[in-house]
C-alpha cells in the first residue's frame, strides 16, 4: 500500500514538471470553412482532433493541403467547445 501511495505521488509531481502548452503533432493539412472565412488546420492522425494553425503563411501551409507533417507548436488559445479547434502556433516544421 506505501509503495502504491509513493508511486502515485511521484506520478503526480512529474506530471507538474512537464509543460503542457507546447504539443508535437503529426497529422495531416487541411482547409477548413468557407470563403472568406476560411482556416488552416492539422489534423492529428492519432486523435483525429483538429488544431487552427493561426500562423500558416509563416511555413507556407496553406500550399501543403492533404500531406503529413510533424510540427511542434505552442497553444495559443485552448478550446471552448468541441465545435470550436484549439488555436496553435507552429514553432517548427519536420
Amino acid at each position: 500500500m506505501r509503495k502504491m501511495i509513493l508511486a502515485l505521488g511521484i506520478g503526480v509531481m512529474m506530471m507538474g514538471c512537464t509543460d503542457a502548452k507546447d504539443l508535437q503533432i503529426e497529422g495531416a493539412i487541411y482547409v477548413k470553412g468557407s470563403s472568406p472565412h476560411t482556416y488552416i488546420v492539422i489534423e492529428d492522425s492519432n486523435t483525429h482532433k483538429n488544431y487552427q494553425i493561426v500562423n500558416a503563411n509563416e511555413f507556407d501551409l496553406q500550399h501543403k493541403q492533404k500531406q503529413h507533417l510533424n510540427i511542434k507548436a505552442k497553444v495559443v488559445q485552448p478550446s471552448s467547445s468541441p465545435l470550436v479547434p484549439t488555436k496553435i502556433e507552429v514553432l517548427e516544421v519536420e
